[in-house]
């Protein structure tokens, strides 16, 4: 088993945006004060900008509201929109998972035929962002394009296409809403990772039995997400440096008697911006604090890229323990204890969770592993070939193992919970209508985060 010690070898969502956070820039110092701007979206200037997304409660079907999406660009010849708003039924699908050879395909049910109860979901459906890609139009006097949609309570993720000439967007780059920038951004100047997508939240209607997912909107109180850049001697790009995430909850108190528990969730194999923009985790997390279902916490998100190819993620793992872990607990009032530290992530990053779970269980003491992934970079091991030492650790930890019933990789999500329930470790298997996407994966954060870490363990 790998040891600590032993890593050391080397408006609202009207106004178009999702939450009114206090956001910082990057820095190499996370006590270190800067200027902070509280903004009606991910950027100070989203909700206030004339050409953020424009949630209209219509009081028509299908779904009671509709978005209207603007992008400025007088001299393009075109400009085309990719969103999430594919959808299925999963009931009404031909089957509710798929195995190991076969793939619960779904009908590409556009917005406009969105009925109760469906969900959204790619077309094809496979771990792809398979979304649809749609034409926006253009007011000849303005320069302004735009595209109307209907859509059901909840976030979605966008991009624009401009002069795209590949019917398949192939060599064309995807960007962000200017109008609403994801948080790390202002104007050109972008603190860490770039992300290329941004996000709206639209209410609920209940006339039109769309589900109430408030919980994904913006909150009474906002904590603060910063991105850092720290000391990782290990990576390569950027080199002797690298970036986190960091959510510290409202009214976050570096003085208080008892330090915060922290959470360290890792992305599908992208950057640290994912979870707070994709993911929606921030305003996730305000309404789960303020709500009372989980404790005030510190939630750090990595960028798990920029390091040294190795077997079962073993540089991104060091790095990990000897420079992120020690970089957040010397800048945060945060616990230094593993039984105060959880870990999770989805495909990619879920692959990581489980390099941790099932070869280092020392250093955390929940796991969330979400959607984990068929191509990545660890093995499952089977329950045979699990030690006495391994079992025996992981009956001591909080595991949430779970995925979208429709995911491509659901048997494998399965497979894992019948390996640890073979060897009598306690999992809480956890499946929700949905397929490799963000939709179903902040369901899955929200149920880690509630029913999970920091809740005492299934076993002593």
């Amino acid at each position: 088993m790998r040891g600590y010690g032993r890593r050391t070898a080397a408006t609202l969502a009207c106004l178009g945006g999702l939450a009114a956070w206090l956001v910082t820039g990057a820095t190499s110092d996370a006590s270190a004060s800067g200027p902070a701007a509280k903004g009606a979206g991910h950027s100070a200037a989203a909700g206030g900008s004339a050409l953020a997304p424009k949630v209209v409660h219509t009081g028509t079907g299908p779904t009671g509201y509709q978005v209207t999406f603007r992008f400025r660009a007088p001299e393009a010849r075109t400009v085309q929109i990719k969103g999430e708003w594919y959808f299925a039924d999963p009931y009404r699908l031909s089957a509710l998972a798929g195995t190991s050879t076969t793939t619960v395909q779904t009908p590409g049910t556009t917005p406009g035929h969105w009925s109760p109860g469906d969900i959204p979901i790619g077309s094809p459906n496979s771990s792809a962002a398979n979304w649809p890609v749609t034409a926006m139009t253009k007011d000849k006097h303005t320069g302004i394009w735009s595209y109307t949609v209907p859509l059901p309570s909840g976030v979605f993720n966008y991009g624009f296409y401009v002069d795209c000439a590949s019917a398949t967007q192939t060599g064309c780059t995807e960007v962000s809403d200017p109008a609403n920038q994801p948080w790390n951004q202002q104007g050109t100047k972008v603190t860490g990772s770039t992300e290329s997508l941004s996000q709206v939240y639209v209410p609920s209607d209940p006339k039109f039995a769309t589900a109430d997912l408030a919980w994904q909107g913006p909150s009474r109180e906002h904590g603060t997400l910063r991105d850092v850049a720290y000391p990782a001697p290990t990576s390569t790009d950027p080199v002797g440096r690298n970036y986190l995430a960091v959510y510290t909850p409202p009214g976050y108190d570096p003085k208080r008697a008892k330090p915060y528990p922290t959470v360290y969730l890792n992305s599908g194999g992208s950057n640290e911006m994912d979870w707070s923009t994709q993911g929606d985790l921030g305003n996730i997390l305000d309404n789960l604090i303020t709500t009372g279902e989980i404790q005030p916490m510190v939630v750090v998100m990595p960028n798990t890229q920029g390091f040294p190819a190795s077997s079962s993620y073993a540089s991104f793992d060091a790095a990990l323990v000897d420079s992120a872990i020690p970089y957040v607990e010397a800048h945060y009032h945060v616990s230094t204890s593993a039984g105060q530290r959880a870990i999770g992530g989805l495909g990619y990053g879920a692959s990581i969770t489980n390099s941790f779970l099932f070869d280092d269980p020392s250093v955390f003491a929940y796991y969330g592993v979400m959607s984990p992934g068929l191509n990545g970079d660890f093995t499952l091991p089977d329950a045979a070939s699990l030690s006495a030492a391994q079992v025996a650790a992981m009956k001591k930890a909080g595991i949430m193992v779970g995925g979208g019933w429709q995911d491509p990789s659901h048997y494998y999500h399965a497979s894992e919970v019948a390996t640890l329930a073979a060897v009598g470790v306690p999992v809480t298997p956890d499946y929700v209508n949905g397929g490799h996407s963000w939709y179903a994966w902040r369901l899955l954060v929200r149920d880690f985060l509630t029913k999970v870490a920091f809740f005492p363990p299934a076993a002593a």
